[in-house]
């Protein structure tokens, strides 16, 4: 009788280890996690900026050429890899990510994200383009800073109410929208067919270019194509007459501490 009880209360303890439940781990094949996937209804689908932020990782998708939304999302994922589409999505081609530290925000596409995870959305309507960069601001960087669009537009936004004021109509409103643009200052020292990075410094926002429209850039590798710009709040200047970009700075996504005297980086190649 001992030795058949010692044996009922073994078989019980592991019985009893066994129903304990293991947490469930994400399906990953070599540190890729397929639940973690988005998709798009256009012919594209890619990732505009990924961005750490009070204690989430936020990405946003962009489709190609979408300067007035699109069905791309904006995407929060928590420490343990649960992947949230938020609501306020309006998609578009968005690439631009900063984190506006008076404000303690992060601007990521057309969204501006509190250090409370709540979002709060500019609509195309009131900025259209293609958000390529955002950049401090020259004047008042502690209540607004700038967003570039890919086809050089370039908009003031209050970091408080979101208001954006226009500085230079995107080429798409131009064109597609067929507005009068008749009030709008000329952008024709900005060279190049594609903008890509913003950031500020020394008394400029400098802005650049790695796109060249025309056939010729189709068929010769060698051809004058991009360019950098600055831009002083008045005029724009060209500073070189090549493909460029990415712009940064030893402040990175926050912008230069000391912006009178810190350097602007810019990447960009030639033939």
């Amino acid at each position: 009788m001992k030795k058949i009880l010692v044996a009922i209360i073994v078989v019980g303890i592991i019985i009893n280890c066994s129903c304990e439940k293991i947490p469930e781990q994400p399906i990953q094949y070599s540190g890729i996690y397929p639940h973690l996937a988005y998709y798009n209804n256009e012919s594209e689908c890619g990732t505009g900026a990924v961005v750490p932020w009070a204690d989430r990782l936020w990405v946003i998708t962009y489709g190609p050429s979408q300067p007035f939304g699109s069905s791309d999302k904006l995407y929060e994922i928590t420490p343990d890899l649960e992947q949230i589409v938020k609501d306020e999505s309006i998609g578009g081609t968005p690439a631009n990510r900063m984190i506006h530290k008076e404000s303690n925000q992060l601007f990521i596409g057309p969204y501006a994200i509190d250090s409370g995870r709540n979002v709060r959305v500019i609509s195309y309507q009131d900025m259209p383009g293609r958000h390529t960069g955002n950049a401090r601001h020259l004047t008042n960087p502690a209540g607004e800073i700038y967003y570039g669009t890919m086809e050089e537009g370039f908009y003031e936004v209050d970091v408080n109410t979101l208001e954006p004021t226009l500085l230079y109509q995107d080429e798409n409103v131009r064109t597609e929208k067929g507005e009068d643009i008749a009030a709008n200052q000329s952008i024709a020292l900005i060279l190049g067919a594609h903008g890509k990075g913003l950031y500020s410094g020394q008394g400029v926002l400098v802005y650049s270019n790695n796109g060249e429209s025309g056939q010729d850039a189709l068929k010769h590798f060698d051809i004058p194509a991009g360019s950098l710009s600055e831009w002083n709040g008045k005029e724009w200047k060209l500073v070189r007459r090549n493909q460029f970009v990415e712009v940064t700075g030893p402040g990175s996504i926050y912008g230069n501490e000391t912006p009178e005297t810190d350097p602007i980086w810019a990447t960009g190649w030639y033939h």
